[in-house]
């Protein structure tokens, strides 16, 4: 075990003190997740009761009832932008707007029906939009509560003063709403950009740097010369295989560590259950490094291995989900995307971050990413000549 921990320190040190490396490790991946991240989705998925909505409220009324409404409005977590009639014609992008109509007031001083419209452009993010009809309902509610207070009292008429003297009493029932874990949608933005960039580059650094090391290391007579040493052919194949799970370690532990910082400093959503991801990624990066080293056994040209690790790492990572969610393609794709360990891990990842399941949930995935990393051990073993 010693010897395999000395071949694994050796090869990851050379790594860390590698600047080419430690950009496509570390710097690569932080430029591909953001970029993703903003393209397809932006910012985050918080939870439904603290998500930023922006509504655009157009008064045509102006009477006391109206701007009761628009004052509770303000307090429904809405980004409020108060419009006139007239700037509202000029208004070029609104995305969702509130008419209040002209005699809203009146019309309801004397009972009679009266009907808010809420325009939405077409576009527009349906979820968001959803968002803002429930807290408009929410304000409209709280305004009819008051006006039944009124109406309770014999003798009292409708008008400002007496409606100002109402909505004093303590709220007795608070709602609380959150995800409840299953989400319906494909994931999109951040929580399909971080855990499939992370995938494939993971993938991508271990069957290119670590499968053209191994070239490199054979052609120039390196692995000839650790023969020589008191480690037997096992320890070697063993502390190669290691070297490579350490790199993908560090790499796995920093990207979850700039996850982490990406959403307490920008609000990023990653999921509730981050240990759990980061558990799901070490088990990834068990499957890949043997991988790498077979691939790196099966040339005697380092840039040619590279050169493969790359189409390779392509190819597992569009067909597994890391570069588009496999709820965009046909059932046919989604079960193909199981041959690879990139569909396994995109799926786990997918559970824990986008879903809301723990690390108990994910087991049966964890256990096939064993089953890759065994496979692939065992064709390292038998590729990798130590002679």
């Amino acid at each position: 075990m010693g010897k395999i921990f000395v071949i694994a320190r050796h090869d990851l040190k050379l790594v860390l003190t590698d600047r080419a490396a430690l950009m496509w490790m570390i710097v690569m991946p932080i430029v591909f997740i953001g970029f993703f991240g903003l393209v397809f989705g932006g910012g985050d998925q918080a939870e439904p009761a603290d998500a930023p909505v922006r509504l655009t409220v157009v008064d045509q009324d102006g009477g006391f009832l109206a701007r009761a409404l628009v004052e509770d409005l303000g307090k429904q977590r809405l980004e409020l932008v108060e419009l006139t009639p007239e700037e509202a014609e000029v208004a070029e992008s609104v995305v969702r707007t509130l008419i209040i109509p002209a005699g809203f007031t009146d019309s309801i001083v004397v009972r009679e029906e009266t009907t808010l419209r809420l325009e939405k452009e077409p576009g527009s993010n349906p979820e968001a939009g959803l968002v803002a009809q429930a807290r408009v309902l929410s304000s409209v509610s709280r305004i009819i509560g008051r006006l039944v207070e009124v109406a309770s009292e014999e003798g009292t008429a409708l008008d400002e003063t007496t409606f100002a003297a109402t909505g004093r009493v303590e709220d007795l029932v608070s709602v609380d709403s959150r995800f409840a874990g299953q989400a319906k949608i494909a994931p999109s933005g951040f929580t399909q950009s971080i855990p499939g960039n992370t995938v494939l580059f993971v993938m991508l650094v271990a069957l290119t740097y670590g499968a053209a090391s191994v070239t490199g290391e054979r052609v120039h007579g390196l692995i000839r010369r650790l023969v020589t040493t008191p480690a037997s052919r096992t320890e070697i194949i063993l502390g190669k295989i290691a070297g490579r799970v350490a790199v993908a370690c560090v790499q796995v532990t920093v990207l979850i560590l700039a996850a982490v910082v990406a959403n307490r400093t920008l609000g990023i959503y990653i999921g509730d259950h981050t240990a759990a991801a980061w558990v799901v990624l070490l088990c990834y990066s068990f499957c890949v490094a043997p991988l790498g080293v077979a691939v790196g056994a099966w040339f005697r040209d380092p840039d040619r291995a590279a050169n493969i690790g790359v189409l390779v790492s392509m190819i597992m990572g569009a067909l597994g989900g890391c570069m588009w969610p496999l709820e965009f393609v046909s059932p046919t794709l989604r079960n193909v995307s199981l041959i690879f360990p990139t569909g396994w891990a995109m799926k786990a990842l997918h559970q824990v971050i986008s879903f809301g399941r723990g690390l108990g949930d994910v087991v049966p995935e964890l256990a096939v990413l064993a089953g890759f990393a065994l496979l692939f051990t065992v064709l390292a073993a038998r590729s990798l000549r130590v002679e």
